[in-house]
């Protein structure tokens, strides 16, 4: 039996209808009706609610240019390779400034308090939660990515806020507050979100692959709490990372040969600049902001 907050009473749902099922009964209506009553506060709050500001060009783009990423210049798609003597690219990303966003919720105030996130992690002027990939690649090492990657709502914020999802791999989205959740996992020029998730029960883990079946840049929001969201970034092959707090990167294996290195970064938008990775040769490269 799971218990949530309805207002200055306890709703109580059992059964599938932990999970959001509709249909299923009285606890399902009350459920279904609880739904209606957020989202009603969400769209009276849509006008004062702060939520972090985004580069949305520049996340348009990137979204295009990862999902063209798999495979080569010529149209072939990446395949599993063994290459002799292979380059490494080591990358820095810098101008960043450590930069935190204010977030003032408007509605389940029990659990979601005011809150400062940081989405420009930085450490000595570099560039954190940066997504960086090689597009133009044919051939390379076996993706050697996590077959499974959590997500975790706790405190009414999603963690991580950017993370690298291996192509067709599971993700576990974790509940941990006591409130009602609905997160779309959507990918820009998709017409339809790839997968919904309701959350309702403190502790409830929920599987799902829908979200990684074709690289992209995935954004998570929750339609309940515009303010809660995070990005996902479906790898389409082993040389796509997230950068730490001072802007690094590196990518082994590589094939010699001419590539255009993307990066996208949610507040700063993106950049992009040619590469040339040549046998047994260790590429430095920085990309400034």
């Amino acid at each position: 039996m799971t218990l949530l907050p309805a207002g200055s009473r306890w709703l109580v749902i059992a059964g599938v209808c932990t999970f959001g099922t509709l249909g299923c009964g009285s606890a399902a209506d009350e459920q279904a009706t609880r739904i209606a009553d957020v989202e009603a506060t969400v769209r009276a709050a849509a006008d004062t609610v702060s939520t972090p500001r985004e580069g949305r060009q520049g996340v348009a783009l990137s979204r295009a240019a990862l999902s063209r990423a798999a495979g080569g210049a010529d149209g072939r798609a990446y395949a599993v390779q063994t290459i002799a003597n292979p380059g490494v690219i080591i990358g820095e990303i810098t101008g960043g400034t450590p930069t935190d966003t204010s977030i003032t919720p408007t509605h389940d105030l029990a659990v979601c308090r005011p809150f400062s996130q940081s989405l420009v992690p930085s450490r000595d002027g570099g560039v954190g939660n940066a997504v960086v990939w090689l597009q133009g690649v044919a051939t390379g090492r076996r993706d050697d990515a996590p077959r499974r990657a959590r997500l975790t709502l706790d405190g009414c914020r999603l963690e991580p806020r950017v993370q690298r999802v291996a192509l067709t791999g599971t993700l576990l989205v974790n509940g941990r507050d006591a409130m009602l959740s609905r997160l779309r996992f959507t990918v820009e020029g998709e017409a339809a979100p790839r997968a919904t998730v309701l959350l309702s029960d403190v502790g409830q883990i929920v599987p799902t692959d829908a979200a990684s079946t074709s690289p992209g840049l995935v954004q998570v929001h929750d339609d309940l709490h515009p303010w809660v969201r995070a990005y996902l970034v479906v790898a389409p092959h082993p040389f796509v990372a997230v950068t730490t707090a001072d802007g690094q990167f590196r990518f082994d294996g590589v094939p010699p040969g001419r590539y255009t290195l993307h990066v996208w970064h949610e507040r700063l938008g993106t950049q992009e600049t040619k590469v040339r990775v040549e046998r047994g040769v260790q590429t430095r490269i920085t990309v400034a902001y």
